[in-house]
């Protein structure tokens, strides 16, 4: 009769000779099966085998220190307990400040902007800026009009937005998250040193060009470094997130539940964008002080804060989980790319999609499916990489070529952003033009604009704590691309508001459709535009939160910077289309302005909606995405990237 031999012992036997092994070599070494699996005894029976190993699962990931204590939830745990955020470590903490004195320097700088370049210098103000004292007048400095100041803002955007794909290639290729954000910090405190001295009242009065020029240099330099900035802060923080499995923990309560990585990621990823929210408040600040004191102070008191940038950065250096630069993949990725999509095109666009569709393009980039696996030169060893390059053949291997797909999938649902981000872009140029036209009553016309902040800061713990987990306890779930549609409707809802309050200054003003350079203003509160940076901040939490966390869970380990900028990239064409919009920025287009921005949006939505939807039921296989190889990539808290 045949040895009959249970399988769940074979391949205990084996994982405990591997761990054997393993501790031949390094006696330190914890193997997770020993951690889940107590030792053999008569009465074990195959199920608990088999369970024990079903929690090992996973076991390539980073392991923390507690180790001991983890259980991996079973395929029925999956289906039956309730998912929650885990604990935010204090190195994403730090991250988080960082994040927070940066976006305090660029807004408190920005907030002003509106302002510096529309309006001249007031007549009897103090020569800074300001106006004379009790005079109801507005800030000014160098008096280039409404569409110099929409441009230049719009141009600011657009260049923070370009910059990031520049970031993140020295990032992921050369010298890894941590070392690019702290060399272009420094290049962003010039900036905003130029900035603040070509504000100072003598520049104003007697170089009014001089004034000018060193704005656009200032604000070119600070683009750059911003850019190049927020396309590594925002996967740095996640990576701070040391384990990316699903685990099982007992409530006090002893209520069991599964914490969910996921769910950590989006919980860490919606307070970065309440810290970036509650610093962007210090345009309140900054619009009062310009109000009162003048430009230069405006742009003094962010420059300073900017100072504690580098400070965070180098007091948590051996706190940050960091990953190395993985060397120059961008080229293999254009060259992958390349084969991939050559015969695609096609005279016949139904030909084209079909191509385009077709999952079986990807193989013409694998080296197995090419007969290119294990080649060997004249001495009989493998071809090196630079052998490969001479003889014209990939250099990467199929694992890449998977990571480049996944990379592309990623990428494809950021398609439709720009046109949600252009009604948002109305709210830091027009819409604060708009309130120059209200009645303010003594409130600075750009001030308001921090309505969008506040509603952010209040709403974001809402749903973190309130909103989301009442949904999960009910066993609803809003996935991402729900989320994304919903914020994609309120910010066109937004617009819609706007145009009809527009509407409505035009008919309360006495200089009718020309109301921007009437003497008397509408007599409507400016308050009324309370409800249009409501709807836009509600619409973020939606959308743009959604919209990071999307770029990062959804992307290979190795490009988390790469698909990070280019969801950030999507401002920046949403702000070349602003830029084509700006002869409709001024009287009597600004209702058609407002109403193209907010039914452009509304479609958009709609469309990723029927185009993207069904990626909502494949969330979880999507996000195995980018999770490989924690373990081999991690460098260790008191590593230096190289």
């Amino acid at each position: 009769m045949a040895d009959i031999r249970d399988p769940a012992v074979d391949i205990v036997a084996m994982e405990a000779e591997m761990a054997q092994k393993r501790d031949a070599v390094d006696p330190t070494h914890k193997h997770p099966i020993h951690q889940a699996i107590p030792p053999s005894s008569p009465g074990t029976s195959l199920d608990e085998k088999k369970n024990a190993l079903t929690r090992v699962s996973s076991a390539d990931m980073y392991q923390p220190e507690d180790a001991d204590d983890i259980i991996i939830p079973t395929e029925e745990e999956k289906r039956t307990l309730r998912r929650v955020a885990g604990h935010i470590p204090i190195s994403a903490w730090l991250v988080v400040i960082v994040e927070f004195a940066e976006r305090f320097s660029y807004y408190g700088t920005t907030g002003p902007f509106v302002n510096y370049i529309q309006r001249p210098l007031p007549i009897g103000g103090n020569g800074a800026g300001a106006p004379a004292k009790g005079s109801g007048g507005i800030p000014g400095a160098l008096g280039k009009g409404q569409q110099a100041s929409t441009g230049l803002t719009t141009y600011n955007n657009f260049f923070s937005y370009c910059t990031p794909i520049l970031g993140a290639i020295i990032a992921d290729a050369y010298w890894g998250k941590f070392k690019t954000i702290n060399v272009f910090v420094l290049w962003g405190g010039i900036g905003h040193i130029i900035l603040t001295a070509t504000a100072i009242p003598s520049v104003l009065q007697h170089s009014p060009t001089g004034a000018f020029a060193g704005f656009i240099i200032s604000i070119t330099i600070i683009a750059f470094a911003t850019g190049a900035i927020k396309s590594n802060v925002s996967p740095l923080v996640a990576e701070q997130i040391p384990d990316s499995r699903e685990t099982v923990k007992t409530l006090p309560s002893g209520e069991k539940v599964i914490v969910d990585p996921n769910l950590t990621i989006q919980r860490v990823f919606m307070y970065f964008y309440l810290m970036i929210n509650i610093g962007s408040l210090s345009s309140i600040a900054t619009t009062e002080v310009e109000l009162h004191i003048g430009f230069w102070l405006s742009y003094l008191i962010p420059t300073i804060m900017y100072l504690a940038v580098p400070a965070v950065l180098f007091m948590g250096r051996n706190l940050y989980i960091k990953y190395p630069p993985r060397g120059s993949i961008h080229l293999e990725a254009f060259q992958v790319l390349r084969r991939v999509y050559k015969d695609v095109w096609s005279w016949n666009p139904v030909e084209t999609v079909r191509r385009m569709r077709d999952p079986a393009k990807w193989d013409k980039a694998r080296p197995s499916q090419l007969g290119l696996v294990n080649m060997v030169g004249e001495n009989g060893e493998p071809l090196s990489s630079e052998e490969k390059k001479r003889m014209g053949l990939p250099t990467w291997d199929d694992t890449f070529v998977d990571e480049m797909r996944r990379t592309m999938n990623a990428i494809k649902v950021f398609i439709f952003f720009p046109l949600y981000w252009v009604p948002y872009n109305q709210m830091s140029n027009n819409i604060v033009s708009q309130a120059g036209t209200m009645s303010t009553h003594g409130v600075p016309n750009d001030l308001l604009q921090n309505i969008d902040p506040i509603a952010i800061i209040i709403i974001i713990p809402l749903m973190d704590r309130i909103v989301y987990p009442g949904l999960r306890r009910m066993g609803w779930v809003v996935r991402p691309i729900q989320r994304i549609t919903f914020g994609f409707i309120l910010a066109a809802l937004s617009m819609v508001y706007t145009a009809v309050l527009q509407n409505a200054i035009y008919r309360t003003n006495p200089c009718g459709r020309f109301v921007s350079n009437c003497d008397t203003p509408s007599s409507l509160n400016v308050w009324l535009q309370t409800p249009a940076y409501v709807l836009i901040a509600a619409s973020e939490i939606f959308a743009s939160i959604t919209g990071l966390e999307y770029a990062f869970t959804k992307a290979p380990l190795r490009m988390k910077s790469l698909v990070m900028a280019a969801f950030l990239f999507t401002t920046a064409i949403s702000n070349a289309i602003s830029e084509a919009l700006v002869p409709v920025s001024e009287d009597p287009y600004l209702v058609w302005n407002y109403a193209g921005c907010g039914i452009a949006a509304f479609i958009a939505g709609i469309a990723f909606w029927v185009c993207f939807h069904h990626l909502d039921w494949e969330e979880e296989s999507q996000n195995e995405i980018g999770r490989e190889d924690r373990t081999s990539e991690r460098v260790e808290k008191t590593d230096v990237e190289q």
